[in-house]
């Protein structure tokens, strides 16, 4: 039995306003591939007269230099470069994602500081989401390939999450283990859905997400993995590849 044979759609999902940032909300932002191994744009000026005109290089982050610069050449105007950053390239998609935590605490008296002292960065509104990954529908293709989801379906995995198809989304499975943060709120970072988890469904999600990260567990969790797991076989799983 797997959680969608446990929870039917209409117990999987409900329907929100689209603005309100909630938590399990579906949404969409884009999401960063990482790297085992981070790329590096490595940036001069194209002639000591100008900011704006740039030459680069694009290389692996394994140098032993890297990360210790203490200065550098000719400053670029937007770039800002400081000592010990660089500057990375990554591939990114926009991905639907699943709203784990929305609101921080930000007092109005330290934001007024910050920003005259010029380090609004260190008091930010921010979400933290959960991006999530299609599945793979042939045999060859995009996607998580079926013994993944099949074993997801009966949370044998502590760092995925099985989402099944809803009215605006494919299914889907949830990475815990690509846990991002969305600064602020802008339509550019973050652009919402009216699609929420159910409450319950959420809670199993949170639950399994603490797990993943932690190992600590709950009678609800254990539960619910004993119901799903109980008819899965590698047979079952075979037959879905």
């Amino acid at each position: 039995m797997s959680i969608t044979q446990l929870y039917t759609p209409e117990e999987f999902f409900q329907s929100v306003k689209q603005n309100e940032f909630k938590l399990g909300q579906i949404c969409w932002v884009p999401t960063p591939h990482p790297d085992p191994i981070p790329r590096i744009l490595d940036v001069q000026r194209n002639t000591p007269q100008t900011h704006d005109e740039i030459k680069f290089e694009l290389r692996l982050g394994n140098q032993e230099r890297d990360f210790k610069q203490s200065d550098r050449n000719l400053p670029i105007k937007y770039l800002n470069l400081h000592s010990n950053e660089e500057l990375l390239a990554q591939r990114c998609k926009k991905r639907p994602a699943i709203i784990l935590a929305s609101g921080v605490e930000c007092f109005p008296d330290i934001a007024t500081i910050l920003k005259q002292k010029g380090k609004k960065h260190q008091q930010q509104d921010c979400l933290f989401v959960i991006p999530c990954y299609d599945v793979q529908k042939d045999e060859y293709g995009t996607g998580f390939i079926q013994p993944i989801v099949a074993r997801t379906q009966c949370l044998m995995y502590r760092q995925f999450f099985y989402i099944p198809q809803s009215k605006k989304f494919t299914e889907l499975v949830a990475r815990f283990d690509r846990i991002q943060v969305v600064i602020d709120r802008s339509p550019a970072s973050i652009e919402l859905s009216e699609i929420c988890l159910s409450h319950e469904i959420f809670n199993l999600f949170l639950s399994m997400f603490i797990f993943c990260i932690s190992g600590k567990t709950n009678e609800y969790l254990e539960t619910v993995k004993a119901i799903v797991r109980e008819s899965y076989t590698e047979e079952k799983a075979n037959a879905n590849s």
